[in-house]
């Protein structure tokens, strides 16, 4: 079968090359032919009339005795032409000789000739001429005077029959050179052609072997150095580079094989993690939703707390009003006191008023007490949520190490807002003990009339030191404001914190629900990818399979 195809493949080449060569030269050697005549033709009426030109130069610088045919008989010698001088459109001379051996001297030019000559004043050119009886390639050329005016002619020419004849000895030259070209031209064509064959039929054989699974280089016709020599060289390359390949692809077989296995049991194994991934990510939500409900109640009790604080400073401003009007009375004391200096009779009124400033203190001072202890409560309330909220900040880990300040420092706030309270109520004390002793001087002052001047003094030491005790309690009322006002300050900072703990949360629960989404979603991924590993260890097998085709 492939003998049959190789003969086929010959046959075409041959046909597809010797075919061409045959029909493309016999084409051209008939135009050659038939052009190279012409051309022939045309260069002899060209050498004829150059031959004509030089003869009439001669004609007209010579001096000779043109009653003889010496001239013309001398150019004939030399260039093989008949010559012929004109005077007019008649032979004057010339070295053509008839059939009698007569030369046709005295005849004249054919009426063609002497219109483009002596009329027109042109050369003249023509294959075949009437000249003496005979058919002549001819060539004539003017003759002029001074003046320019045409007053004979130079004539060249040679038998149409003689001038045929060189012409075709030349072409039957050329034609055999021809043909031999074209015999050369088939026979390279034909070796050529076989190498070609031998070529093809070594490619051939190294792509039956490749179908066959057989890595076989040739080494024939290597040596060539054209296209199909280099596809050989290609072809082993080839084969090299295949035999290569394959032995690679082998390899990664087995390596491929032995991977999807490996993968098909982490697979597993990463299936049976996902799941616990997965509820673990499903009770870190549950606490994330818990310690956003956590921080719901905290907010609450920090509203609470921003509601105590408020009810604080508002107690603050009265007890600030107390104490400028317990001061307004001190300052109307010490004018009673004056005018009892002055006016003894007026001091039972001024003892009344003092008592009644008294009365008033006493009550001052007793409110005073209520709202400290309202103080100490909310310190106490404000201690626990602090201590609450370092609980909840503990829990949150890292995320609540921000709220874990924040709760200290309201403990701080509080512990201080504690003692600042006691210290009030010491100070409330004391004041209400002032406010006795101070009574039972009025007492003893309306009692005991006949020592006012001693009790005065008493009266006057007693008021100073009340003075400093409102004093005392207007600066205490101070640091409670300004308390107040930390408090508050405290309070807004603590619930911008617990907003953003509150988002962190949230935002926490979130990402939580995202993650086991996430891991469900891993898991269902693990799943197909356990199908893929089964299904790429089937396409190891296979390929293994594929392989063993290649004997390598």
């Amino acid at each position: 079968m492939q003998k049959k195809s190789a003969l086929t493949i010959r046959r075409q080449l041959l046909l597809m090359s010797l075919l061409p060569v045959l029909l493309i030269g016999i084409i051209l050697l008939s135009m050659v032919a038939s052009k190279l005549q012409s051309g022939m033709m045309g260069q002899a009426l060209e050498g004829l009339l150059a031959a004509a030109e030089l003869f009439r130069e001669e004609i007209v610088t010579s001096d000779r005795d043109w009653t003889t045919n010496e001239l013309e008989d001398e150019f004939k010698a030399a260039t093989g032409y008949d010559f012929t001088r004109f005077e007019g459109d008649t032979r004057a001379s010339t070295s053509v000789l008839k059939a009698d051996g007569t030369r046709p001297i005295g005849t004249q030019a054919a009426p063609e000739v002497v219109e483009a000559v002596i009329n027109r004043g042109e050369t003249y050119t023509s294959e075949k001429t009437d000249v003496a009886g005979a058919e002549y390639c001819v060539a004539y050329a003017p003759i002029k005077d001074e003046s320019g005016k045409v007053t004979g002619m130079a004539f060249a020419g040679k038998p149409t029959a003689e001038m045929q004849k060189t012409i075709q000895k030349s072409m039957v030259s050329i034609l055999l050179v021809g043909v031999v070209i074209i015999l050369i031209t088939l026979v390279v064509v034909f070796v050529i052609a076989n190498r070609l064959v031998d070529a093809v039929l070594t490619v051939n054989a190294v792509i039956s072997n490749l179908s066959a699974g057989e890595f076989k280089k040739s080494e024939n016709t290597l040596r060539r150095r054209d296209e199909l020599g280099e596809m050989l060289h290609n072809s082993n390359a080839l084969i090299d580079i295949l035999t290569g390949v394959i032995n690679d692809i082998k390899s990664i077989a087995n390596t491929v094989r032995n991977q999807a296995e490996s993968l098909s049991d982490t697979s597993t194994q990463l299936s049976d993690t996902t799941e616990g991934v997965t509820i673990a990510a499903q009770e870190l939500a549950k606490g994330a939703m818990e310690q956003s409900d956590s921080i719901d109640k905290v907010t609450k009790n920090v509203d609470m707390l921003s509601d105590a604080i408020s009810t604080v400073a508002d107690n603050a401003q009265a007890l600030a009003a107390s104490t400028a009007e317990m001061d307004s009375l001190s300052q109307e004391s010490a004018q009673a006191l004056g005018q009892l200096s002055d006016n003894m009779h007026n001091m039972g009124d001024a003892v009344a008023e003092i008592s009644d400033a008294m009365t008033e203190t006493n009550k001052a001072v007793q409110s005073v007490n209520e709202k400290v202890d309202g103080i100490t409560s909310i310190a106490a309330q404000t201690n626990l949520l602090a201590l609450n909220a370092s609980i909840e900040a503990a829990r949150a880990g890292e995320a609540g190490r921000g709220f874990s300040v924040v709760a200290e420092e309201i403990g701080n706030l509080a512990t201080e807002s504690s003692k600042t309270a006691a210290e009030i109520r010491s100070e409330m004390k004391a004041l209400l003990e002032q406010a006795g002793k101070a009574n039972e001087k009025a007492q003893h002052v309306s009692n005991i009339g006949n020592d006012v001047i001693r009790v005065l003094n008493e009266t006057v030491e007693k008021i100073n030191s009340l003075v400093d005790g409102v004093n005392a309690t207007v600066d205490g009322v101070s640091n409670i404001s300004a308390l107040t006002q930390e408090c508050d300050a405290s309070k807004t900072v603590i619930i911008d914190a617990i907003s953003s703990l509150s988002a962190i949360s949230e935002e926490n629960a979130a990402s939580t629900e995202e993650t086991s989404a996430s891991m469900e979603e891993m898991g269902a991924n693990l799943s197909i990818l356990a199908t893929s590993a089964g299904e790429l260890r089937n396409i190891a097998q296979k390929l293994d399979e594929d392989l063993a085709f290649f004997k390598v």
